[in-house]
């Protein structure tokens, strides 16, 4: 969803201030799109320095997204122990990499998670269903070693699985207009949610 706000700069005894223009709207009901990419661009791979193991964590790549982690649990048994999802490793370099779900096993469990899993959906973290003292982390391994940890747990009881998706963050297009004194033209920006209004003007050379 994209809002468009105009901000006027007017002089005061202390300094310039900042003023919305226009008229009051009820709260936006905000709806998060998310992007079903399997593009291994959209990622990218961070060092976490807390971790002295050299784990990795995933970040979306741009700007105008950001990775949300979503918690699902799948149900198993030994009649039906397959995860019933479709996985593909869309990146990999040496001991790191990133695998996500490409699809769902037609009539499998995949498909009978307590909430959808999404292509492109990005695997972090897996633990057995009331046992998170058994959790294995996913995230920023490959495909060999994500396969190797989700066989340690037991396929008798469901799967706590979660992910990493990537969502389009809500933006707003800004004009900001000078005093008529200073002769210069409007300025427009696109901030994205969480930017702050007064360093992207800075930034801008607003």
């Amino acid at each position: 969803r994209q809002t468009t706000f105009a901000v006027m700069l007017f002089p005061s005894t202390a300094a310039f201030g900042l003023l919305l223009s226009g008229t009051p709207h009820p709260p936006l009901a905000v709806r998060v799109r998310p992007t079903m990419s399997l593009d291994p661009a959209d990622w990218k791979l961070l060092s976490r320095r807390d971790q002295v193991d050299g784990a990795l964590t995933l970040a979306a790549a741009e700007a105008g997204t950001e990775a949300q982690v979503v918690t699902v649990t799948i149900p198993r048994s030994d009649d039906a122990p397959s995860l019933g999802l479709l996985l593909d490793e869309i990146a990999t370099s040496g001991d790191a990499g990133i695998v996500a779900v490409e699809g769902l096993v037609e009539g499998g469990n995949g498909e009978k998670a307590t909430a959808p899993l999404l292509p492109g959906d990005a695997l972090v973290a897996a633990a057995e269903e009331g046992k998170p003292t058994t959790g294995v982390s996913l995230e920023g391994l490959p495909f060999d070693s994500v396969v190797e940890r989700l066989s340690s747990l037991s396929s008798a009881v469901g799967v706590v699985v979660s992910v990493k998706r990537l969502v389009r963050k809500p933006r707003a297009t800004v004009t900001v207009r000078f005093p008529e004194a200073e002769g210069r033209e409007d300025a427009r920006m696109t901030l994205y949610q969480g930017a702050n209004l007064r360093r992207a003007m800075l930034s801008s050379g607003a």
